[in-house]
């Protein structure tokens, strides 16, 4: 959900206006104020009950850009930090609110205006607002107690944390690693999304929900609306609802109610609504139709005209999940998900929309249709892009691994998904919500790593969160991400011809392998005196600085068995090398289980989120490694896939080849042709065509070649799907190592 902006008018022209020209009216609007600047910032440990006053001497105190995590601004801090700013407001009429609107503090916030306390907050993701309207002046002191704290250190914090961070405090992609004593450097801790004041007239809208319900079928649709709000006084007012088209050319809907108003200046009431629509354009998912979107007014207004506007943009979508089938369906479509997990930063607030649209633009480049925020909530403005730009979200929330085994802390957590659903669910975007991933009563791996790990630990807020997000009915939910989903052959276990196994689950939401990245990228990382360790002995302190940069030397030489070679250059080939064959390897080979079990596929990960060596096919700099080029080949929506019936192959002996055309479009190909040609020593070993008719939304085998290894060196198969009139509909190549 994305509350764009909010007026106070007397008609509603101003509401016209505002859909014509959003940004230039936003920026005029007197009675909405942008806090972003500099502010000040003072260190809070010990904790003081100074740091608010308005007059204390800005010298005793730094400046910081806000919004900001204080991390990428260059303070390393664990635990408190005070912000203030100043800010100017107009005089208050008698039936004016004023309010403190924050997009996004980490982790806890109480707040001060005037020497005030105003309100206080838990949570880094969450929109919350605070009354002002007592307190404030024309010119006012705006002090904030921003708590990020430092676990308890050791190896115990890990399995009972109590900050609902998910990724941005325990995980093995952050600064530190997972496992190390410095898991918790660079701190993710500050005011890191927008702030703003607010002015209205007798009542404030502060959350508005909409989601359809598809009862009366996919052409009545009802959308669901619940707004939170909060009035100066037990009041009467007309409710005025419109949904308006936002990208396309098409009929308005209107809904117009009288309501009761509480009086509750502090505490949020609910009003809902049930909109019933006819014929209304649909959202479809990139490659598959237009993202039709609609922009969501909402209006409280009596007989001195508006008193609070807000706005919202919205889309119409259904998405269902058949276990049976085992299919997802968007709008009544099958669908098969090519997906990614994705961490954009450690540091939310260093992200730009810019920055958000140049990653999902690689990923559509990619022909990656579904992303997984995995074990975070992201930053506002990806969200919004998703819907504009149809990538599917499968939305976690961030719970990762182990935490506080308490009733209160599962209480907690189920009251921050319910903040999830309320202000997120309004984008069409979002297809899934999932609870907990790998928790621990259903990480069995954790009783190896943890003394007091037993089998229920923490069920109880696995459960409790899934029971929230169920309540959500316009979208799939999925209590937890479980380790049986994560298929980490060629990595933490097996071999990486494992994948070519049947699959024993419809959702893969994990696989892949580490890379490093490009030499110029490596340099910048790791000290060119560490840049080549003594041996491969992951115990070698030359590997330690490797290791807090996330890179993995057990899995890497010992379970995946990349070899060094003679220097950096042969050690980045191989390495690279591996994941690329791995993932195109595992792609593939589940695409061809398609519903036989596998309808959704989400490789792991898109790319690195800060300077590191990790799971990305993109490093940190935004550069692809060769797993990109491999991952977008395997994802082509026609993918001409080629099947070797073993991962090793002998000189002298004979091994098949299975040729496959898929098709994950909704439209059939008929009197379409399989090629192929398979090459070894520059000389052929097959060639040949199959006529084929490619049905929508299919996948077949065309056929198996016996094929026979002449010489140890290594056969190149190429294999394309041409339309009737020539057109190369997908284009694949394979390369296979021989053994002499």
């Amino acid at each position: 959900m994305n509350i764009n902006s909010r007026c106070q008018q007397s008609t509603l022209i101003w509401g016209f206006f505002l859909l014509i020209v959003p940004s230039l009216v936003i920026a005029q609007l007197p009675s909405t104020k942008n806090l972003a600047g500099e502010w000040q910032i003072r260190n809070g440990n010990p904790p003081s009950t100074e740091a608010w006053s308005d007059t204390l001497d800005d010298s005793q105190w730094q400046s910081i850009k806000v919004p900001a995590n204080w991390y990428s601004e260059g303070v390393d801090h664990q635990g408190v930090l005070w912000y203030r700013t100043r800010f100017t407001l107009p005089v208050l009429a008698a039936d004016d609110m004023a309010t403190l609107v924050f997009d996004g503090v980490d982790y806890q916030a109480d707040i001060w205006l005037n020497n005030q306390k105003v309100g206080q907050h838990k949570g880094y993701f969450q929109r919350f607002s605070a009354d002002i309207t007592d307190v404030s002046r024309i010119d006012n002191v705006l002090a904030v107690r921003v708590d990020s704290p430092y676990e308890i250190p050791g190896e115990i914090w890990s399995f009972h944390k109590q900050l609902i961070k998910g990724v941005f405090n325990h995980h093995d992609t952050r600064p530190g690693g997972a496992w190390s004593e410095r898991g918790q450097d660079a701190n993710s801790g500050g005011i890191w999304a927008p702030v703003v004041s607010h002015i209205s007239r007798g009542a404030v809208i502060d959350n508005v929900l909409a989601v359809p319900d598809w009862q009366r079928g996919l052409q009545h649709p009802i959308l669901k609306v619940s707004l939170d709000y909060r009035a100066n006084r037990n009041r009467s007012a007309v409710m005025l609802l419109r949904l308006v088209p936002y990208n396309f050319i098409g009929p308005s809907y209107q809904l117009r109610k009288n309501v009761s108003l509480v009086a509750s200046p502090h505490n949020k009431q609910n009003l809902t609504a049930n909109f019933l629509l006819d014929n209304p354009e649909l959202w479809w998912p990139t490659g598959h139709g237009k993202q039709n979107l609609y922009r969501f007014e909402i209006s409280f207004s009596d007989d001195m005209g508006i008193m609070d506007t807000a706005y919202l943009r919205t889309g119409l979508r259904k998405i269902t999940i058949d276990p049976k089938e085992n299919s997802w369906s968007i709008n009544g479509k099958r669908l098969f998900i090519r997906g990614t997990n994705y961490i954009g930063s450690p540091w939310l607030g260093s992200l730009t929309s810019a920055d958000y649209r140049r990653d999902l633009s690689m990923m559509q480049q990619a022909n990656i249709n579904a992303i997984r925020i995995h074990a975070h909530v992201s930053g506002r403005a990806l969200y919004d892009l998703a819907d504009e730009m149809g990538m599917l979200l499968w939305q976690d929330f961030p719970l990762q691994w182990g935490y506080d085994n308490s009733t209160t802390f599962a209480q907690e957590a189920a009251e921050q998904a319910a903040e999830m659903t309320r202000q997120f669910g309004s984008h069409p975007a979002i297809v899934l919500w999932s609870g907990h991933n790998e928790p621990p009563w259903d990480a069995t791996w954790m009783q190896y790593r943890y003394s007091d790990w037993q089998p229920d630990v923490n069920r109880f807020l696995t459960a409790s969160v899934a029971n929230v997000l169920r309540q959500d009915r316009s979208r799939i939910t999925h209590a937890y991400s479980s380790t049986a989903e994560h298929y980490w052959q060629g990595w933490y276990s097996g071999e990486k011809s494992d994948h070519l196994k049947p699959a024993n689950s419809s959702i893969i939401s994990e696989f892949g392998a580490q890379a490093l990245p490009d030499l110029v990228t490596l340099k910048t990382i790791i000290p060119l005196a560490d840049l080549w360790p003594k041996t491969t002995d992951k115990n070698d302190e030359g590997w330690q600085i490797w290791s807090y940069h996330n890179f993995q030397p057990h899995e890497t030489f010992e379970l995946a068995k990349v070899t060094r070679g003679g220097g950096i250059d042969t050690f980045i080939i191989n390495s690279q090398e591996y994941q690329a064959s791995l993932i195109q390897l595992a792609a593939e080979s589940y695409r061809r289980q398609r519903y036989q079990p596998v309808a959704a596929l989400f490789h792991f990960m898109f790319t690195e989120t800060w300077p590191s060596i990790n799971w990305g096919i993109v490093d940190y700099q935004r550069h692809p490694k060769p797993g990109y080029l491999a991952l977008q080949r395997a994802y082509q929506p026609v993918l001409p896939s080629i099947e070797p019936k073993a991962e090793s192959w002998v000189q002298g002996e004979t091994g098949h080849i299975g040729l496959w055309a898929i098709n994950d479009h909704w439209r059939n190909y008929f009197h379409a042709s399989l090629h192929w040609k398979i090459v070894q020593d520059d000389k052929t070993l097959s060639e040949g065509e199959q006529a084929i008719n490619l049905m929508a939304d299919s996948g077949q085998k065309v056929i198996e070649l016996p094929i026979t290894p002449r010489s140890n060196r290594t056969i190149t198969v190429e294999s394309d799907i041409l339309s009737s009139g020539g057109e190369v509909l997908g284009h694949n190549e394979l390369q296979l190592l021989v053994q002499p």
